[in-house]
């Protein structure tokens, strides 16, 4: 009689705990938004290397469809504008679930072991220096977005200023 409760339990929990597992997050850990404010999520010595010479601006909104969160503006010497913002309400999967039909998720190499995407809109690739956002998984519910304008040919290309842009915000957000 013991042994068949213990193969019933066992039958019932065992694929119970596989399908937990299956839906967990494969991040290397969870790295909490909340109270995270964007502009000091780049040093200063980062932003000499990211060549960004003029102070970061803070802005108090997510610009973007249904966004929450706060953004910080950076003006490169090169040229363009680049928006850090930290999403409080979504993340990653809203984008990558086929619910939104105006744009698609690209899947990009992780930005230090965290899952990242760039948009696309319409049906034809965007080129290199066309604008470029992109968003990194780093929380349930939670995403990095990186925002970068449409730049000009002599520009360094626009989705290569996201990722280095996102990968110093998890550094710091990982310390």
């Amino acid at each position: 009689m013991t042994g068949r409760v213990v193969r019933f339990l066992a039958a019932v929990l065992v694929p119970l705990g596989v399908s937990t597992a299956c839906g967990s997050s494969d991040r290397p850990r969870e790295l909490s938004l909340e109270d995270v404010r964007p502009c000091d999520l780049i040093s200063r010595a980062e932003l000499r290397d990211l060549r960004v010479e003029s102070p970061p601006r803070p802005v108090s909104v997510v610009e973007g469809s249904d966004e929450e969160g706060t953004s910080c503006r950076y003006s490169p010497v090169y040229g363009g504008t680049v928006s850090l913002a930290v999403v409080t309400n979504h993340g990653i999967d809203r984008w990558t679930n086929g619910s939104m039909a105006s744009s698609r998720a690209v899947e990009l190499p992780r930005v230090q072991g965290y899952r990242a995407i760039r948009l696309e809109y319409g049906e034809s690739e965007s080129g290199p220096h066309d604008s470029c956002t992109s968003y990194v998984d780093v929380a349930s519910d939670q995403s990095l977005k990186v925002h970068v304008s449409e730049n000009s040919a002599d520009d360094p290309p626009t989705c290569e200023t996201a990722r280095r842009f996102a990968g110093n915000a998890v550094r710091t957000l990982s310390e």
